[in-house]
């Protein structure tokens, strides 16, 4: 979940708490704990929301942008392994089943 938290930060640039629990799927009681274990880790810096001072605002740190081209680079290279044995058009078709299913 600490990938798929980092990866949701870098599509956004910036999230409040409760976006990255929808972002990731996770329940809101469990983000907390998250957030606090990425901040521990440095990958994520957080900021009171310059609107709503009870929201806070989720970025990346640079060790977190580091973090993140890791993750990308390693599930490239995963993705591409997996698929090998289709054709182009069976990839094109599996992913894009894929993604509406995950969109549901």
């Amino acid at each position: 979940m600490q990938a798929a938290a980092v990866m949701a930060v870098r599509r956004a640039g910036t999230l409040s708490q409760a976006e990255l629990g929808r972002a990731i799927g996770m329940p809101p009681a469990n983000v907390h704990g998250i957030v606090a274990r990425l901040r521990k880790l440095q990958l994520i810096e957080t900021s009171p929301d310059p609107v709503d001072q009870r929201q806070v605002c989720i970025s990346l740190a640079p060790a977190g942008l580091q973090q993140a081209e890791r993750i990308a680079t390693s599930s490239a290279a995963a993705q591409e392994t997996t698929l090998a044995p289709l054709a182009p058009a069976e990839r094109a078709t599996l992913i894009a089943l894929l993604t509406r299913i995950a969109r549901r």
